[in-house]
């Protein structure tokens, strides 16, 4: 049975996909994606799955190193040598990616699969204008006239809010703001209407007013155009301004899942719980130093065979050490991987952090 989801309602507001048409647009089952070390082989993404439907956006949080972006280059196909993807299933519209020959999926990357990027400084060409990468870009994958292709780059410059497009086309990105760039880069991804794009932490690298103007226009453009998306980021604050449901990720795991709203309002894992308490709200007091989470990510010779968590969780018990968890329902539309997830009016439960 689908779990509900909050897609078609906007952020917050619940929705049952079992009263929705359709399948996902993207199915991810069992994701593994590995790289070769010279300590040994090193697992990014660990048995992830997670769904995205039509017209809704997925977010990813998590620590750096979480595996988030790994994640979104393993869907992409872009994870290169000494890494790759090595189990798992990516399903996209039906249609398997990993068994799709590379012109396929480079002809399917950019036209239905579109990706915007963390920094558009280094996503951009600094040698060709923003007109002749988006021109290029267009001609291919679609038989266009340069004439063609350069009225659709307008259209789309003009779509997500630069001012001037056909000035713009003739400038350079190092000629522009961070903020410019990055709407570039949208539109660059807007180009051939793709059905799903992934943008791998795209304020970042941009300033909180520049962020706020970027996230407004991711949500109105997803509403306008109908297109999913999957957000990554660390910041939570955008996240529950841009996602519908969230998916939690831990040292390569998804250690939870569910609406949005009620997530971040209410964890079920404490690694969940615990990213909410260190994120700054209007309510923190100003001076007050913000919790943290103790230790640090596990390294890749130093992951316990149970919970990935246990060794900076204060609830961790025995079990926690010696069983992985897995990703299961809690609570009705919620997944958590917790021996002992955090039920509402349910008795704390302690331990050690070193069992």
């Amino acid at each position: 049975m689908r779990a509900p989801r909050s897609g078609a309602g906007g952020p917050g507001r619940p929705v049952d996909v079992d009263a929705l048409p359709g399948e996902p647009v993207l199915s991810v089952r069992n994701l593994t994606t590995v790289f070769a070390t010279r300590a040994g082989e090193f697992t990014a993404v660990d048995d992830v799955s997670f769904d995205v439907w039509p017209g809704e956006c997925l977010g990813i949080v998590g620590e750096s190193g979480s595996g988030k972006s790994v994640a979104a280059l393993s869907i992409l196909g872009l994870v290169d040598y000494p890494g790759g993807v090595a189990a798992g299933e990516i399903r996209f519209r039906g249609e398997d990616l990993r068994r799709l020959r590379p012109e396929a999926l480079r002809a399917l990357r950019g036209s239905r699969l579109a990706v915007v990027f963390q920094d558009p400084q280094t996503a951009l060409n600094p040698l060709f204008t923003v007109g002749r990468q988006m021109t290029d870009f267009v001609r291919a994958h679609r038989r266009a006239s340069t004439r063609e292709a350069t009225r659709l780059a307008t259209e789309k410059l003009r779509l997500v809010g630069v001012s001037a497009p056909e000035q713009r086309l003739r400038a350079y990105p190092w000629e522009l703001s961070g903020g410019l760039r990055q709407r570039v880069a949208i539109a660059m991804a807007l180009l051939l209407d793709p059905e799903l794009i992934i943008a791998d932490e795209p304020t970042t690298a941009l300033d909180v007013s520049i962020q706020a103007q970027i996230v407004e226009l991711l949500v109105d453009l997803k509403q306008r155009l109908g297109f999913s998306l999957i957000f990554i980021s660390h910041d939570l604050g955008v996240v529950s301004a841009v996602a519908d449901r969230v998916l939690v990720m831990y040292a390569g795991r998804a250690v939870e899942r569910g609406p949005v709203g009620e997530t971040f309002a209410h964890p079920l894992h404490p690694y969940t719980a615990a990213l909410v308490a260190s994120a700054p709200t209007l309510e923190s007091v100003r001076g007050r130093p913000l919790p943290t989470i103790p230790g640090s990510l596990p390294g890749p010779s130093d992951r316990p065979a149970g919970c990935v968590f246990a060794p900076r969780c204060p609830r961790a018990q025995p079990i926690c050490w010696a069983e992985q968890p897995p990703l299961a329902p809690v609570l009705p539309g919620r997944e958590a991987a917790c021996h002992f997830p955090l039920l509402p009016d349910a008795p704390a439960t302690t331990g050690t952090a070193r069992g």
